[in-house]
């Protein structure tokens, strides 16, 4: 004990008063959560990435809602996801491209077109080019909901996964 003492002097640890003789409590690092598992394997991004550009806090992704037809065709189908952002916004995306029919594509077209922003010019999900050659890459598009909208537009939107409350996100950067 007294080896201890002159010891954590040395070190400039000693604290006046030693109340705890047991082991020091350990802090644990945990890793940032991901949350990619369960029902929205198919979505492009998963909670809490970052959207798109720029690699800021307002622009991670705090919850994940499927947008599921329930038109004859595709009745009970995922056709797309709404992604909400930590800045409340939200954004519509189509499923990853190996689950993603031609009736699907025609579906979540049919939402875009109706829900985008008044202010924005593209109202479908075309393939992006550069020079005439496709490159796959991915398109969010913000949309707002008005309330009646899931019925007329035959879509319900169903919960997925959401990043606890309370819990703080990430730093994104990292």
């Amino acid at each position: 004990m007294l080896n201890d003492t002159i010891l954590a002097v040395l070190l400039g640890t000693a604290t006046l008063a030693q109340a705890q003789t047991g082991p020091a409590p350990t802090v644990s690092v945990q890793p940032p959560i991901v949350l990619n598992t369960g029902p929205c394997l198919d979505s492009v991004r998963a909670v809490p990435q970052v959207l798109q550009a720029p690699m800021v806090r307002a622009t991670q992704i705090v919850r994940i809602d499927k947008v599921v037809s329930t038109a004859t065709m595709t009745s009970g189908e995922t056709i797309g996801f709404l992604y909400t952002l930590q800045d409340g916004t939200t954004w519509l995306g189509q499923r990853t491209p190996p689950y993603i029919s031609p009736a699907d594509a025609s579906a979540i077209n049919g939402v875009l077109a109706s829900l985008h922003m008044p202010d924005a010019t593209t109202t479908a999900f075309p393939p992006k080019t550069r020079f005439g050659v496709k490159t796959n890459f991915l398109q969010f598009f913000r949309i707002q909901i008005p309330p009646t909208a899931p019925d007329a537009l035959r879509i319900t939107i169903d919960p997925c996964v959401a990043w606890p409350s309370g819990t703080q996100l990430p730093d994104p950067s990292m």
